[in-house]
């Protein structure tokens, strides 16, 4: 097991006996991973192993468990009247799991880890008993500096740095992808991944009916990550092209991939009035890699491919990302985080002196005076104006940090 610092170091510091951690993000992305690090980093500190409960829900032999009160008698006695620790893996699959995990929290004091793939875990009236008893951890797939880390690239060479960037760019971040030796292997891994993300999680559990309407739906909104679109703009654009969904069946399949971590929305920021808007947005894809498999190999796009892993970036550090929204003018992203926010504008390149104007140009309409920053792939510095000119690569690989 590769450690993940990022996660790990958050981990520690969510500590907190009485409240329950929830590891959350797609399929595969690593959390049962993190999970068992922890585990193991316990026994390392002297933890007695056997005041360590596990229940996997991927695992065939624990299905039984799934029932509430099964799962109530196993816990406790594998308990034994001790304050346990309580890692349970893929915890949506537990009946009434809400009220269960928290029944738990309560009675026995156990100290409890979870994960969960589909962000309907946290929607219903049952979350009403974990309410402010609990701490969150959004897992993404495995970032640059991760992948680097994953394959042993050599960061000292920019070409090995751009290589693998490459790499994310298409393959994606899925750690047991990175970690396959054969591209044979990748893709059969990324297969399996799909057919978890699309038929288990957004086919089965959204009971969607009409697959083939389903399909057309999220192969348009990956084929259009970074463009502003609607639920009305995607089911006219599917008509125009022969296929009838209303928007309304559009709306249910993005709620779907979103409560799955395939997608993310990200609103529009009115930057004078200083409110979020409710229309339009764009959509950002978790991993390139399952992207690629359900729209197949495309040329050009690469602008908000690169965008996408800026947005999957700032969302790993911890920001709020929106839209900026100005009259006549746009900027990629407003970051905000407690600190403040930071304007962020993203670029393949800006060596053509009219493309370096036009992304420079929604920052002259700004004037609060939060950080302004422009991110390319250019290793010459474009900084000019009080705008901070930043390499695609050094911000992925935290060389250069947006806040000064």
């Amino acid at each position: 097991m590769i450690r993940r610092p990022l996660y790990m170091d958050k981990l520690e510091s969510m500590d907190a006996p009485d409240l329950v951690k929830l590891l959350v993000g797609v399929r595969r992305c690593g959390k049962s991973t993190l999970l068992r690090q922890l585990r193991n980093d316990l026994v390392e500190k002297g933890v007695d192993p056997s005041f360590l409960i596990e229940v996997d829900f991927e695992l065939p032999s624990n299905s039984h468990l799934t029932d509430s009160r099964m799962f109530i008698e196993h816990v406790t006695r594998q308990a034994n009247n001790r304050k346990a620790y309580l890692f349970v893996d893929e915890v949506q699959e537990l009946e009434d799991w809400q009220r269960t995990i928290n029944g738990l929290r309560a009675e026995l004091g156990l100290n409890i880890y979870a994960t969960g793939s589909n962000a309907r875990m946290f929607s219903g009236e049952n979350m009403t008993y974990l309410s402010g008893r609990y701490l969150r951890l959004e897992v993404f797939p495995l970032s640059l500096g991760e992948l680097c880390q994953f394959t042993g690239a050599d960061l000292s060479s920019s070409r090995t740095i751009e290589e693998s960037y490459t790499q994310l760019a298409t393959e994606g971040g899925f750690p047991a992808v990175t970690l396959a030796p054969t591209d044979a292997l990748k893709n059969a891994i990324v297969d399996g991944i799909y057919d978890s993300v699309f038929m288990r999680d957004i086919v089965l559990r959204g009971r969607i009916r009409n697959e083939a309407a389903f399909a057309r739906t999220s192969t348009f909104i990956l084929d259009n990550i970074g463009n502003s679109v609607s639920a009305n703009s995607i089911a006219n654009s599917l008509k125009a092209a022969g296929h009838g969904v209303a928007a309304e069946t559009v709306d249910n399949y993005l709620t779907l991939m979103e409560k799955a971590h395939l997608i993310y929305r990200c609103p529009r920021f009115d930057i004078r009035g200083k409110e979020i808007l409710r229309t339009n947005g764009k959509y950002y894809v978790v991993d390139m890699g399952l992207r690629q498999r359900a729209i197949g190999t495309k040329p050009g796009n690469h602008g908000h491919i690169t965008e996408n892993i800026v947005f999957l970036e700032l969302r790993r550090r911890g920001f709020e990302v929106y839209v900026g929204t100005l009259p006549d003018a746009e900027v990629d992203f407003v970051a905000k985080n407690s600190k403040g926010q930071i304007y962020i504008q993203v670029s393949e390149t800006v060596v053509d002196p009219n493309t370096l104007a036009r992304e420079l140009k929604p920052f002259e309409k700004i004037k609060d005076g939060y950080p302004q920053v422009l991110i390319t792939k250019d290793y010459a510095d474009y900084s000019q104006n009080g705008v901070r000119h930043i390499n695609l690569y050094d911000f992925l690989l935290e060389n250069q940090a947006l806040e000064q």
